[in-house]
C-alpha cells in the first residue's frame, strides 16, 4: 500500500507475484497458520514493496511484525463461502478459490441462514484476533467479503441465473440470506479492526479506511434491469448497515450499470472498471468519488509513454481531483517494474 506521494494512485499485485518473485503463497498454510506467521509475513511484505518500489511511496521501511488477520496486499475471497460451508480450493500461487455449494433447486428452497459466530471459519478469525490483541496491542485488516451475487453464486452456482427467471421468489429469497449474512461478516470484522475492504481494494486506505467497497464482479452477467429487480435492494441493505457505501465494477460496461447503483442510498465510492467511460459515470454520479481502475493487462507491454497518455486522459475524465483515485489490481511478475514506476510517476505528474 502506498503511503508517499500527492497523487491518490496505488496498486496490488497479484498472488502470482508474490509467489514467482518472493516465494510467497497464499495457500491453506497461509490461511489457517498461527496469526503471528501472517503478522510477520506482512511486515516482510511492506519492507519488500519498500525496497522495490519505495522510490515512488510504496511499501514501509521497517519489517516489524503487522497484526493483520489476513494480507492487504492481494485480495483473499474465501471467508463469506466457508460461512455457508463451501470448501475451499488452494493452490500455489493463486488465491484461494471458493468451491461452490452448486445447491439445486430444492435444496436451496431448505436453505436457511448460518448460524455466522458459530461457523469453524469465524471461530478461528475470532481466536486470531483475540491472539493479536493481546499480542501486539491491536488487530488490523479484513478479508474480502466479496459481493451479493459473487456470494449466491458460491451457494448456487449457475442455479441463481436460472430461478432469475424460473423463481424469482426463491432468488430473492437466497440474495437476501447471503445479503444478511455478509452484513454479520462484515459487521463482525469492521467493529474490531476499523476497516473491511482494504484487501479489496486497497485504494481504500487513501480515500476513506472505513468504505465498505462490495465486490459486483459478477454484475456484468446481468442485464440493469435484472440488477435492479433482484439486486438493488441487497446493494441497499449493506450501504444501509454498514456506511460509508462503495461498490466495486470491474467490468468495461460501467455507464449501462451506473444509473441502478446512482439509486443506491449513500453511495461514496465506485470503482470504474477499465474500458468504462470515466467521463460518462462522472458526469452521471458527480459527487461520488471515483476510482479508476487501469488495465494490468495492457502493463505489460505498454511504453511509458502510452501509460503517462493513459493516466493523464483518466485523470482528465473523472476530476474533480477531490472525488478522483487510480489503481490497479492483479499485476503479475510479467509487468516490468519500470512501468510500475512510471505509472506512479505520470499520476504524480499530471494530478495537479
Amino acid at each position: 500500500m502506498r503511503t508517499g506521494g500527492t497523487a491518490k494512485v496505488d496498486v496490488m499485485f497479484d498472488a502470482s507475484w508474490w509467489s514467482k518473485l518472493y516465494g510467497i503463497s497464499f495457500d491453506e498454510n497461509y490461511v489457517r497458520a498461527h496469526p503471528r506467521y501472517r503478522a510477520e509475513l506482512e511486515g516482510k511484505m511492506r519492507r519488500a514493496l519498500y525496497e522495490r518500489f519505495g522510490s515512488v511511496g510504496l511499501g514501509s521501511e521497517s519489517d516489524e511484525p503487522v497484526p493483520v488477520i489476513s494480507t492487504q496486499m492481494t485480495p483473499l475471497n474465501y471467508i463469506v463461502g466457508e460461512v455457508f460451508g463451501c470448501g475451499t480450493y488452494f493452490s500455489e500461487g493463486n488465491t484461494p478459490c471458493t468451491i461452490p455449494l452448486r445447491l439445486g433447486e430444492a435444496e436451496l428452497e431448505d436453505l436457511r441462514p448460518p448460524d455466522v459466530m458459530n461457523t469453524p471459519v469465524m471461530q478461528k478469525l475470532v481466536e486470531d484476533m483475540d491472539w493479536l490483541e493481546k499480542e501486539y496491542g491491536r488487530v488490523i485488516g479484513d478479508i474480502n467479503p466479496q459481493g451479493v451475487l459473487n456470494n449466491a453464486m458460491c451457494v448456487a452456482d449457475a442455479e441463481i441465473f436460472v430461478l432469475f427467471i424460473t423463481n424469482p421468489e426463491l432468488a430473492r429469497r437466497v440474495l437476501h440470506i447471503v445479503t444478511d449474512t455478509m452484513i454479520k461478516v462484515i459487521s463482525y470484522i469492521k467493529g474490531r479492526t476499523g476497516t473491511s475492504s482494504i484487501s479489496v481494494t486497497n485504494i481504500v486506505a487513501q480515500v476513506n479506511p472505513s468504505l465498505l467497497v462490495t465486490s459486483n464482479c459478477s454484475t456484468t452477467m446481468i442485464a440493469p434491469e435484472t440488477y435492479r429487480e433482484y439486486l438493488l435492494e441487497c446493494d441497499r441493505a449493506l450501504a444501509d448497515a454498514l456506511p460509508p457505501f462503495g461498490i466495486h465494477h470491474c467490468g468495461m460496461d460501467l455507464a449501462k450499470m451506473a444509473p441502478e447503483y446512482k439509486k443506491v442510498r449513500g453511495l461514496d465510492f465506485l470503482e470504474v472498471g477499465w474500458g468504462s467511460d470515466v467521463a460518462a459515470v462522472r458526469s452521471l454520479l458527480p459527487e461520488t468519488h471515483l476510482n479508476a481502475r487501469y488495465s494490468p493487462v495492457k502493463m505489460r507491454d505498454a511504453s511509458p509513454e502510452t501509460i503517462d497518455k493513459d493516466v493523464k486522459a483518466l485523470i482528465e475524465a473523472g476530476t474533480p481531483l477531490e472525488k478522483l483515485s487510480i489503481s490497479i489490481l492483479g499485476l503479475d511478475d510479467t509487468v516490468p517494474d519500470e512501468n510500475v514506476i512510471a505509472f506512479f510517476e505520470a499520476a504524480e505528474r499530471h494530478w495537479e
